[in-house]
């Protein structure tokens, strides 16, 4: 793996050793910051670096939370890039520190304390997380008869490729398939407000009207997917998808690349941002997809926690009518969160006021929505997070779009 130590530079001596251990287990290890290559800034080669790791190790301590220290900067970054931690992320307590002065994204996953040798007790961690994954990718190869049985009954509604439809404004190339998602819930056309001045600069954005599926992509279409195109490798915690029991959850763990190339083989594309917070929050500026009721569990599934999404974290889509937005769209809260087509910036041109793309280029793709372990305040319609487009999530999925046939 290619883990990112985060650590106070009056820590590294204790440091040090993790750092050798690590390497000495055969992962790629990311320690010393002047050991970065010169020609960008120093906080842009520290993102690239963070981006491309598969786990942050953030090494606490006193100085670490201290104001000033770099490494809040570090966590800043991290925490930008895996708005959900678990998993990618192994916070370390090298020297106690008070727990309200430990930042909440690091709170929300177990941090790792020992009264023993903390090298082995990293080393150790480390081992077991790099275990797991080996284990998952190996699972996989045993799915091939399910995904088969799943894709024979998808695929039936599968038609032939067309070559006369028109491609769609956004720039996608032109579908290789149109297969049936389940319902599409027509959006009209109109002004909105996008944003709330806290979470994003409040715009006043036209978009053209549009088509967007009622539910997210499930673990059934996915996998019919996969068999008619190969697609590899499968999404994160494949070997927990039971096709008798899970094929109607929303499938979970696939990278912005492969929901994109899903959409485009489905004959449709991924939402914009301006489109899905269209879809979301509506002309009346309402809280929630469902409007300015408190969410509860009627509503949406979020603060669960399990150890696997398929197994006590997600629930099957469109379980919850209570949480639809007025047009009828599903689980735009809670769930699963999911990947939009932008790029991520954090200002807008705001000249750019009619059906928005986002920026041309950028260092991560928008996620919109939330997901089943988050907790109730992070299921307004407004929240926004970003990834680098390779990353995977157990509480990360999509759903398809597209334009409305005038």
């Amino acid at each position: 793996m290619k883990i990112f130590i985060s650590y106070a530079s009056q820590d590294r001596a204790q440091v040090e050793p993790i750092r050798y251990a690590l390497e000495e287990q055969g992962h790629e290890v990311f320690f010393d910051r002047d050991d970065l290559p010169v020609g960008e800034s120093f906080t842009t080669r520290i993102r690239s670096a963070i981006e491309r790791c598969d786990l942050f190790v953030c090494c606490i301590t006193p100085d670490t939370v201290d104001a000033g220290s770099y490494t809040l900067n570090e966590l800043d970054i991290a925490r930008r890039v895996f708005p959900r931690p678990s998993g990618r992320v192994l916070p370390v307590v090298l020297r106690k520190v008070p727990f309200d002065q430990i930042p909440a994204w690091l709170k929300s996953v177990t941090l790792l304390e020992t009264p023993g040798n903390v090298t082995a007790a990293v080393a150790d961690a480390v081992h077991q997380i790099a275990r797991k994954r080996k284990l998952q990718r190996m699972k996989r190869i045993g799915i091939g008869s399910a995904v088969v049985l799943i894709a024979a009954v998808a695929l039936y509604n599968v038609a032939p490729p067309t070559t006369d439809d028109a491609t769609a404004d956004t720039g996608n190339a032109q579908p290789e398939n149109t297969l049936n998602l389940g319902p599409q819930i027509p959006i009209e056309a109109g002004q909105f407000i996008f944003g709330d001045d806290v979470n994003t600069p409040r715009r006043n954005l036209y978009v053209s009207p549009f088509l967007i599926d009622q539910h997210e992509v499930t673990t059934s279409l996915y996998a019919a997917f996969m068999e008619a195109t190969g697609s590899d490798p499968a999404p994160d915690e494949w070997e927990q998808f039971d096709p008798a029991s899970h094929g109607e959850l929303p499938v979970i763990g696939v990278s912005w690349n492969e929901a994109n190339a899903f959409c485009k083989w489905a004959g449709k594309r991924l939402p914009t941002e301006a489109e899905w917070e269209k879809a979301a929050r509506g002309s009346d500026q309402r809280l929630y997809p469902w409007g300015d009721d408190e969410p509860t569990p009627e509503h949406a599934t979020f603060e669960r926690t399990a150890d696997y999404a398929y197994e006590g974290g997600v629930t099957a889509v469109g379980s919850h009518p209570m949480g639809q937005t007025p047009e009828g769209v599903q689980d735009l809260a809670g769930n699963v969160s999911e990947w939009v087509s932008d790029w991520y910036s954090d200002s807008f041109d705001r000249d750019d006021t009619r059906n928005p793309q986002g920026p041309a280029e950028g260092s991560g793709k928008v996620i919109r929505g939330s997901g089943w372990q988050d907790p109730a305040e992070e299921l307004l319609a407004v929240k926004r997070y970003h990834a680098n487009q390779s990353t995977r999530q157990t509480d990360l999925g999509f759903r398809c779009a597209m334009d409305q046939p005038q």
